[in-house]
């Protein structure tokens, strides 16, 4: 007997479509995609009519604390997702020690306090880490690292040019599932931008902030990768790009690389520095101008950006501090919880991409960069039982006190949004049902890629 059957609904299969067809689930696993007719009996059934079953979402960048506790929002930030059909994240993490010593820690905190899987990205900052990355793989089973061209102050250090390309040659030694995620901004043309706009602009606006990070800073520096990624057997993933100078560079750069991804953010696609919601929406890099979100759908619906993530920084009122200006203003915002109904409403329900597009950009296109897929990012025999049932015809703006999640306030909270799940199956358990998260603390677990454990098959950027 199957523990779990969804039926009645449209399945959306990555590189597939759309399928009716039920889905079977038993010891955690998808056990049978079939004709409803065809299931067998399960303990619990899932009416899925006039709904979409989708694969559980994997967001490939977010941040868990501070300001809070890495501890708290592990509880707090994975039920969150849940709310969003999220079942997976890229947790991005960050310590000046060895990893050796504190990354067994970061473990079973997340494994103890967690309600959705991760993957883990360490962010390397010094050339000891630079050194100990072949040990990160093999005792620690990470195949996927971070480094920043810039960073905000209070932060680890940036890593110049020499580290950089130190850094992408030994991540290019552990095989083709190895990734290097790069934030690519140019250091002296961000520094000298938000010196000039802090001292002309203390009180200016999210149109102000934009200027201080030049659309240039980023553009130049996503060449700079390319070239690096040339030169090394690195695959390199560009995350949050923001801009169309990018997207247009990154346009012509894949015609001939295919080491080089990129990744944008769902807030990227659906805020502009014109909106209303104001320095609620500072972040690092900033949100651009509406013909940058015009460029970035250009680039999902044509395949140059291959996945969406948050960037997720769960900030409250009293942490941004809007009220001090935007020189004092705090960056960062919550954005789990409406990952999934930010890109349906603005791709498929605004600009008519294909909803099984867009679909795939947040399940298997990361859960292949990755080296998690077929096991996340698909509907099929054998992958984890993890589905989010959404509703693309109901209607209603992020209320933060419904997003459960430590933040008070939502950049979606006066913007009515589609594309809400119903229903977040995680591990073949219904963990969030019709607004409620019934999920139990601890039910998450650590992920590793391929090459650390089972190969998978080829990921994105190979080949």
């Amino acid at each position: 007997m199957l523990d779990l059957s969804v039926e009645r609904g449209t399945l959306v299969v990555p590189g597939v479509g759309l399928v009716r067809a039920g889905v079977g689930i038993a010891d955690g696993r998808i056990a049978v995609v079939c004709s409803e007719e065809l299931l067998p009996e399960a303990r619990r059934r899932i009416d899925a009519s006039g709904l979409y079953v989708l694969p559980g979402v994997f967001d490939p960048h977010v941040h868990l604390g501070p300001p809070q506790t890495y501890a708290e929002q592990c509880y707090s930030e994975t039920r969150s997702a849940l709310v969003g059909g999220v079942t997976t994240l890229g947790v991005h993490l960050r310590s000046g020690e060895s990893y050796l010593d504190v990354f067994p820690e970061f473990v079973r905190t997340f494994e103890a306090r967690a309600s959705v899987d991760a993957l883990f990205h360490l962010q390397i900052s010094s050339r000891e880490q630079q050194q100990e990355i072949p040990r990160y793989a093999s005792e620690l089973g990470v195949l996927s690292f971070k480094a920043y061209m810039w960073t905000l102050p209070g932060n680890l250090a940036p890593v110049d040019d020499d580290l950089m390309l130190a850094i992408m040659r030994t991540v290019g030694t552990l095989g083709p599932h190895a990734v290097i995620a790069v934030h690519a901004e140019n250091r002296e043309l961000v520094e000298a931008g938000e010196a000039r706009v802090r001292a002309e602009h203390p009180h200016g606006t999210l149109a102000d902030w934009t200027e201080s990070h030049p659309d240039l800073s980023e553009e130049e520096a996503v060449v700079r990768m390319s070239v690096f990624a040339a030169h090394t057997s690195a695959r390199v993933y560009l995350v949050h790009l923001g801009t169309g100078a990018s997207v247009r560079r990154l346009r012509a750069i894949r015609r001939t690389q295919r080491n080089v991804v990129a990744e944008t953010t769902s807030t990227y696609l659906s805020i502009s520095k014109y909106d209303p919601v104001g320095l609620l929406a500072k972040m690092v890099p900033p949100v651009r101008a509406p013909e940058d979100l015009d460029a970035l759908w250009e680039g999902i619906a044509d395949g140059v950006i291959d996945t969406i993530g948050t960037d997720n920084v769960t900030r409250t009122l009293a942490d941004k501090q809007i009220e001090r200006g935007l020189a004092q203003a705090g960056t960062g915002y919550p954005a789990l919880a409406t990952h999934l109904p930010v890109v349906l409403t603005e791709g498929v329900c605004k600009r008519g991409l294909p909803l099984d597009v867009v679909v795939d950009k947040v399940t298997r296109s990361p859960a292949r960069v990755f080296g998690i897929y077929p096991r996340k990012g698909t509907i099929a025999v054998g992958s984890d039982a993890d589905l989010a049932i959404v509703d693309l015809d109901a209607e209603r703006p992020a209320d933060p006190a419904r997003l459960y999640s430590l933040s008070d306030f939502s950049l979606y909270a006066q913007k009515p949004l589609r594309g809400w799940p119903v229903y977040t199956v995680k591990g073949g358990v219904v963990a969030y049902e019709q607004g409620v998260v019934t999920a139990e603390p601890g039910s998450g677990r650590r992920l590793r890629p391929a090459g650390a454990d089972d190969c998978w098959g080829p990921p994105i950027g190979v080949g």
